[in-house]
Order: structure tokens, then sequence, then C-alpha cells
């Protein structure tokens, strides 16, 4: 029995944060996991987990996938402590060439909830580099998430579905850059040290900004936040001492309308000539409207924002088609890898049975000949062999496991050719 490909996994487009927050599990644990898994004969081939934000997958390769997709299932309920029922409810599983496509599609930005998200590859690539996978993954994953990464650098190059900041913090940045262009020497203060906050500041941080101050209404937090980044951690109350310090300034403090008055922000400037640039995230809003009258003054609102963010996802949005193609021509190379793979104990029986087959014949007809009759005669048996293996060759190479035709000549090969036992690996895979 051959084995087969598939994915269980749950994610963002099955389960709502809630409760991924409850099915999430250490990667580090689902390693151990697997690992386990594989020391009961017969369940798991080869298996690698990939670990994101909004989704938790294994993808698997399994003589017997129905019973490893239930162990699997068992193990994170028992982890979880969810019932099969919610496991079931909250997860989805591909199989074959359906799991590769899925891969391929995650890889490429494609089952984002923002399509081309730039983050994804790099945490696919992730996947196969972390040390457990050397315990888990083979030659079939390696190659099938060499594949997927080849994928989505392909869709990325030959399509612009990356292209402009589809999401409200990276909008805003790509705003502030083309208004305040460098950021090298400028600090920055992020008003709010959760989600939305701590992504601006690693943004910032990532584009050059050098010093970052963080206020929060939980210092704590943004004490964490702070050593992350290298950067200062305040409470809300030390706004006032803050603001003159910073260049730009992040609101994203939920739940507290006009944070920065108009007042508060003048007493900020005094007579100081540089700009200020002021993002506000929040909503409400951290920054009374009036603040951008004041002098040097830049002000960025949701409104603005949201508007750049959905020209950015109609133009992303209109790359899918191409970018699918690209996917569907690197899903049918895998699988022809795959089959070619799995054809190869067949046709190298094949091969070896007739080559050995003309080799005795030469010899016996070459009793009592001179060297140079029996050179002769080899070289001739040689050539007609792999001239007559040409043909049977192109069609068990080209056998496609997954079809009824495909099976039945892989299963007559060996048949055909005499042969014992060619066949047993040659059926299965992504079919």
């Amino acid at each position: 029995m051959a084995a087969e490909l598939f994915v269980l996994g749950t994610s963002q487009a099955v389960a709502p944060a809630c409760v991924r927050e409850r099915m999430h599990v250490d990667l580090d644990e689902v390693f151990r996991g697997l690992v386990r898994l594989r020391e009961i004969p017969g369940l798991l081939d080869e298996a690698v987990p990939l670990a994101t934000c909004g989704r938790l997958e294994v993808y698997g390769l399994s003589r017997h996938p129905l019973r490893a997709v239930k162990a699997m299932k068992d193990l994170l309920g028992a982890r979880t402590g969810m019932d099969r029922q919610e496991v079931d409810a909250h997860s989805y599983t591909r199989w074959g060439e359906d799991a590769a496509r899925h891969l391929f599609r995650v890889a490429s930005g494609l089952d984002s909830v923002i399509y081309g998200e730039a983050q994804i590859l790099g945490q696919v690539r992730d996947a196969l580099a972390h040390p457990g996978a050397d315990q888990v993954a083979g030659t079939f994953m390696k190659r099938l998430f060499q594949s997927a990464l080849a994928s989505g650098k392909r869709v990325r190059t030959e399509t612009d579905i990356g292209r402009g900041s589809a999401s409200v913090a990276g909008a805003a940045l790509c705003l502030l850059e083309a208004e305040g262009g460098d950021y090298s020497g400028l600090t920055a203060l992020v008003l709010g040290a959760g989600e939305t906050g701590a992504l601006v500041a690693r943004l910032l941080r990532k584009a050059g900004v050098t010093r970052i101050l963080v206020a929060n209404r939980t210092v704590a937090t943004a004490e964490r936040l702070a050593a992350e980044l290298g950067g200062e951690a305040h409470g809300l109350d030390a706004l006032g001492q803050l603001l003159p310090r910073a260049d730009i300034v992040v609101g994203a403090v939920t739940g507290r309308d006009d944070l920065v008055t108009v007042d508060t922000m003048r007493a900020a400037l005094g007579d100081e000539p540089r700009r200020r640039f002021l993002i506000d995230l929040a909503h409400p809003r951290n920054f009374a409207a009036d603040v951008a009258d004041l002098p040097g003054v830049w002000l960025l609102d949701l409104a603005q924002i949201f508007e750049r963010v959905e020209e950015a996802r109609s133009a992303r949005a209109a790359q899918v088609p191409r970018a699918e193609t690209i996917v569907e021509a690197e899903v049918e190379n895998f699988a022809h890898w795959v089959r070619s793979r799995m054809s190869a104990p067949v046709l190298r029986a094949v091969r070896e049975q007739i080559l050995a087959l003309a080799r005795d014949e030469a010899e016996r007809r070459a009793r009592g000949k001179s060297p140079e009759e029996r050179e002769e005669l080899t070289r001739f048996a040689r050539s007609l062999a792999r001239t007559l293996l040409h043909a049977p060759t192109v069609a068990i190479r080209d056998a496609d496991p997954g079809t009824p035709e495909g099976q039945g000549l892989l299963r007559a090969a060996p048949t055909l050719f005499g042969l014992d036992g060619a066949e047993d690996d040659a059926v299965g895979g992504v079919g």
C-alpha cells in the first residue's frame, strides 16, 4: 500500500479567534507529538507542521491517512480539552493533490485574509527549517515545501499581488513615507501597546526609526514591547513629557476619544520648527480633529488610511487569476515528480530485467566467438534492448497512479516483464 498526502488544519476560514486560541499548541509540542505518532508502525511516514498567527496545520504522508488524521485529532483534543465534535467543527482535512494545492495557495498568499500577505512565505520556509523537522520530514515533505516556496516566489515575482499595503498599519506607514521621506534619526511615540500599536511599532523599527517610545495604560505591557524593540516604556500619564520628544506619534489606544487635544499638542510643539507626523489608528480617535490645523502638524486619520487600503485590496484581487494559474502549474510540476517517484521501482526493475536478458543472450550467442565478435554481439544486444525499452519507459514514467489507467499499467508491467513485487510502492501519493 502506497502512502498518501494529507493536511489537517485550522485557520481563520473555519474558526474564530477565540476558538483558534483554544486550539493553539506550541510548535515544539506539535513536533514531539508527531515524533510519537511516527513511532507507531505504519501510521505516519513523514510530517511537517505549519504555524502562523492565523493557522495551525500539519501536512502528513501516511499509508493509513484516515487513521493518522484521527490520531492527530485525538492528540489535539487531549492537549486542548476540546471534544471531537469541536475539533471536527473547526478544522479541515484535504487529501492528495488538493492538500498540495492548499499549501501552494497558502505560500502564495491566496489563502490569507489579505491577498499576497508578505509574511507567509517566510513562515512556510521556517516550517521546513525548524530543528524538529529533521526528525519527522523526509524526501517527500522536503520536496513538497520546496515546491510550495517556488510557487510563492513565482507569484510574487510574476504578479503584483503583493504590491501596495492592504493592511491598516502598512498603509499608514506607506502614506507617512510618501509625506515624510527618510525615517532614520526620528523618534516615534506609540500610544497603545495592543495588537495594532505593537504592529506599527515593529514596522517603524523595521523602516529605520531609531528611537521608539511606548506609552500604554498598563506599563508592564509597554515594557514588554519596548524591550523587544530596544525602546522606552511609559504610562499614558507621561504623555505631556513624551510628546515634545516625538517626531512621529501613533494613536492606537482604544476607548479614549481625543487623547491628544489641540492644547496638549500646542504645548508639545512649543517654539520648535520641526514637523510632527500624527497617525490616528484608533476608534474613537485619539487625536482631536483640530490638531491638524496647528503649524507643522501632519495628521493622518482612519478615513484616509481605509481609502488607501481599499485601493490596494482591489489591485491585489485583480491579480488573483494570474496567481492561481501559476499555482496550478506548480502543482502539476510537483504531481509529475510524485508520479515519477512512484513509478521508479517498476521502471528500474523493467530496465534491469531487459538489460540482463539481453546481456545473458549475447553471452550465450558469443560462445566460441572471437573477442571482437563477442564485443560486437554485446553492443548489439544492449542497443536493441534500449531501443525496445524506449516506449515502455516513457509509458511507465508518465503513468499517473491517481487514475485507473495509470494504476492498471503500473500493476500490469511487472507481470508483462516477468517481475515480482515491483509495483508494491507504485500507486498513491497526490493523485
